[in-house]
């Protein structure tokens, strides 16, 4: 797993990777600001007598609730930011995972030859559906993740495995598809789903580090290709004996 992710790392500085990695920290920001703006512009048009009790709060706070308004606002940004970014990443992921794994296959696979064809519409549909899939999870989590709080880590331990899972699963299928029919890259990924799940765990926690977040699209995508290819060879293996 270390040699593989070794290898994605040290493919960001080949010239064909960093216009993909440059596209792909550019696509993040792009997402992470139409996020931003929304909810700016969310929290700025409610008014606040409009919210059952809050008028009372406010009589009762006085100065100080701007203050705290403050303080929660840059907190729902936070927030939000942080359970939005794995379907951020999953966004990004499906727009640029075909030019990610062509650069990789030709430096570290060139036995493997022309990739399969999938039509990129299908490719962005079920991206976008799977990152709906993320945000919804998390955000009926929510809850969950508030009352971890009490115990320290568990909240963080929660979301490295739920967000480890559904990433683990997305980027394997997404670099297996290229190579393999559907069904026969499920079968594949069930069979080493706890190697796929720590994988999606790594991303995952690549994803909670400032600045490295944004790399990880573009190194989440060529660290799969080479797992995928992995797993795909231990299968052949196991099935010659």
């Amino acid at each position: 797993m270390l040699t593989h992710f070794s290898k994605a790392v040290a493919q960001l500085t080949d010239p064909k990777m960093r216009r993909v990695l440059w596209l792909g920290v550019l696509g993040a920001l792009a997402i992470f600001m139409v996020l931003w703006a929304a909810v700016w512009w969310l929290l700025t048009n409610v008014d606040p007598a409009s919210i059952w009790g809050l008028t009372t709060i406010i009589g009762w706070m006085g100065g100080y609730f701007d203050w705290v308004a403050g303080l929660a606002f840059v907190g729902t940004l936070l927030v939000s930011t942080f359970l939005m970014f794995p379907a951020v990443v999953m966004i990004v992921v499906g727009l640029f995972l075909d030019q990610v794994a062509e650069v990789v296959e030709q430096r570290h696979y060139p036995e493997l030859g022309e990739a399969r064809k999938q039509p990129l519409l299908e490719t962005l549909g079920s991206t976008a559906k799977f990152a709906a899939i993320v945000v919804l999870l998390n955000v009926l989590v929510l809850p969950i993740y508030l009352i971890l709080l009490f115990i320290p880590g568990a909240n963080l331990l929660l979301y490295y495995l739920l967000n480890g899972y559904l990433i683990g699963r997305e980027f394997f299928e997404l670099a297996a598809f290229r190579r393999m029919e559907p069904g026969e890259a499920h079968r594949l990924r069930k069979a080493y789903r706890g190697k796929v799940m720590m994988t999606g765990v790594m991303l995952t926690f690549l994803m909670t580090i400032p600045v490295v977040n944004l790399l990880t699209p573009v190194l989440g995508a060529a660290f799969m290709v080479h797992v995928a290819q992995d797993l795909r060879r231990r299968q052949a293996l196991k099935a010659t004996g």
